[in-house]
């Protein structure tokens, strides 16, 4: 497994689809990670779905229409009929163009990328990328969905990427991760995504004890980022880039 991707000060801040430094509605936007980077921000997480043209976007979209009708968005699986230039058109984020992984990659060649893969259609795609771009050390892949984890390892080789798993929410019928986690039975992933809601000493303790990093998201108050810090989280994940520098940097000053 590689592990020299979470080989840094903990906890690490980590920028949600680059964070709100640019401003709020400018998430997922080439702006947004230039505005992280000059915060001195070096973790960034983004959502990865595949256009209907085959580029790799950073595009978060709705997971179902009564999500997407409550949001006001739209599903993943329409924006995936849709093309990059149909893409851009239609969602103008931050009144400019939905970016690709590719350039991305390229354009913030010192920045570390926490991938949420959204969909399995683009998984295998995500793989060759990654492996073509020989950017394995600076990408870490992330999800709801086990099998899609696979799915992309089986196209860009296993143990070459770190690759976590992410837990939501407690409050739902079945939270299978949650009882993988639990019952001891999770295995080849390096890191656990948590809910901010369910972040307390004993359940970082918990991640810890099966051997995992223990990182939250999103935590966009200052108690749920102190919460976060005080339970012992590897990494944090926010929006508030300016809030979760400024958290973080006064709790290593008191140590």
């Amino acid at each position: 497994m590689a592990s020299s991707f979470w080989d840094s000060k903990t906890p690490i801040a980590i920028a949600h689809r680059g964070g709100n430094a640019a401003g709020d509605e400018k998430e997922n936007t080439l702006d947004a990670f230039q505005a992280a980077a000059d915060l001195g921000y070096e973790y960034i997480e983004t959502d990865v779905i595949l256009a209907a043209s085959g580029e790799l976007v950073l595009v978060h979209g709705s997971e179902n229409w009564l999500h997407a009708s409550i949001s006001r968005g739209i599903t993943r699986y329409t924006l995936q009929k849709m093309t990059l230039d149909q893409m851009s058109f239609t969602l103008k984020p931050g009144g400019g163009q939905v970016p690709t992984l590719e350039e991305v990659l390229k354009a913030f060649p010192k920045i570390r990328f926490i991938l949420d893969l959204k969909t399995d259609e683009a998984a295998a795609p995500l793989g060759k990328l990654v492996k073509r771009l020989k950017a394995e050390d600076r990408v870490c892949l992330t999800g709801f969905d086990f099998r899609r984890i696979a799915m992309f390892e089986a196209a860009c080789g296993k143990g070459r990427v770190s690759t976590c798993l992410t837990i939501g929410r407690g409050v739902r019928f079945r939270n299978m991760n949650m009882f993988m986690l639990k019952s001891g039975r999770l295995k080849d992933v390096e890191a656990i995504f948590l809910h901010h809601s369910l972040i307390s000493p004993p359940m970082v303790g918990l991640v810890h004890r099966r051997g995992f990093k223990a990182v939250v998201w999103t935590a966009n108050s200052r108690i749920a980022i102190n919460n976060a810090i005080r339970s012992g989280a590897d990494g944090i994940i926010s929006d508030r880039v300016e809030l979760l520098k400024e958290l973080i940097e006064k709790k290593t000053k008191q140590k």
